[in-house]
């Protein structure tokens, strides 16, 4: 590490003085708005540097660089670059747009413990999307129901079954469930000779939160998933660095961050892959959840580009996905994301089973180049589908 290791953030500000505001953002981000006659070189160098790179009449894009060597955590990162300068009375609005941290800051992070080559590997690399089910309804079965349509979703051609995020539940209640969960995926597996896995969600305070982590992938759970806006981004960091299982990044909570006043899509995807995600999740195109092409293609955009020596993160759609919605993210990724489907699935008027094979029946058609109307003809379960959900809600 050197003195001048910094990050350079990027923000988009709204002030009636811009460049006051700028100046004062970076005075306050660093060493403290106020000049005192306490000041030396020493804590000139920990002072934060800008410049308006871009200037209308009210907003302007600024570059602050951060000195960052001191920078060893999540808690300390989201402090330096978004912390309270959110509430300067000069700003009308500040979006942290973007940054780019050096190796040497890169270094000091876990990054994605898996990374979707290592994941694609582990289910033998099919070359097709990650098909996720999501247990419909969400709350009030039991382990035995839960096990049930876990596994008639993985015997229909789920990859990986998981709670949603609201299921909230007793320790003794969440290991009888997991253990359900995954039974249902080694049979699954032994029947059909694919990889089938168990998605654990150890929602909880933050130190049982931990240990229910570890409890899970000591019992066989292959991955898991994290809220990181509802638990903060330094847990993502420390399951992370366990290195236990691959971690998906649930966006629960994080469009409340990717606002205006706020941090970008671009941002927090980032954050999310210096801080472990293997999986990034993010609004579907299509569905019951909002979202743009443009930001799609961002998120999958930080996913894969070189960040240091980091691992790349797969791009996880959800929301209100069924057969009907595949063909439009197949087009954007190709084979190379995670699909997740809840009531898509579960809510097939045939079944969990039924459910999962129209999904798979719907990456043939594409894959084969054929419309699903073309192809649902022959298939019986994407037809179906494409009928029961032809409006989902």
């Amino acid at each position: 590490m050197t003195k001048t290791e910094t990050i350079r953030a990027t923000y988009t500000i709204s002030s009636r003085n811009l460049e006051k505001a700028c100046r004062l953002v970076a005075r306050e981000m660093s060493v403290g708005i106020k000049k005192t006659d306490y000041e030396s070189s020493r804590s000139e160098s920990f002072e934060a540097h800008a410049r308006i790179v871009e200037q209308g009449k009210r907003f302007a894009t600024i570059e602050i660089e951060v000195p960052s060597r001191r920078i060893f955590s999540a808690y300390g990162l989201v402090l330096s670059i978004a912390g309270e300068i959110s509430c300067l009375n000069i700003l009308e609005s500040i979006e942290l747009t973007d940054f780019e941290a050096p190796d040497s800051l890169l270094s000091r992070f876990p990054g994605p413990q898996f990374g979707y080559p290592e994941i694609d590997k582990r289910r033998k690399n099919p070359k097709r999307p990650l098909l996720i089910t999501v247990l419909k309804p969400s709350q009030g079965l039991s382990p035995k129901e839960f096990g049930h349509i876990a596994y008639e979703s993985l015997m229909g051609g789920g990859d990986v079954v998981k709670s949603d995020e609201l299921l909230q539940e007793p320790d003794a209640d969440y290991r009888k469930r997991l253990a359900a969960l995954i039974e249902a995926a080694e049979k699954a597996e032994k029947e059909t000779g694919e990889p089938k896995w168990a998605m654990m969600h150890p929602v909880d305070q933050p130190s049982r939160m931990f240990a229910r982590y570890r409890a899970g992938a000591e019992a066989g759970a292959k991955i898991s998933m994290v809220s990181p806006a509802a638990s903060g981004f330094p847990v993502l960091e420390e399951l992370a660095r366990t290195g236990l299982v691959p971690i998906m990044a649930h966006m629960a909570s994080s469009d409340w961050l990717w606002q205006k006043h706020g941090m970008s899509v671009r941002a927090w995807t980032r954050f999310m892959r210096m801080l472990g995600a293997d999986l990034v999740l993010f609004p579907a195109l299509s569905g019951t959840l909002r979202s743009k092409g443009s930001l799609l293609k961002t998120v999958a955009e930080i996913c894969r580009i070189p960040i240091g020596s980091m691992k790349p993160s797969l791009i996880t759609v959800g929301g209100g996905m069924h057969a009907g919605t595949l063909g439009i993210h197949a087009d954007l990724f190709g084979p190379d994301f995670a699909y997740i489907c809840g009531g898509g699935v579960c809510g097939h008027p045939d079944g969990a089973r039924a459910g999962a094979r129209s999904v798979r029946q719907a990456w043939e058609a594409h894959e084969s180049g054929i419309s699903v109307e073309k192809y649902r003809k022959k298939h019986k379960e994407l037809d179906r589908a494409l009928t029961a959900f032809q409006k989902y809600v």
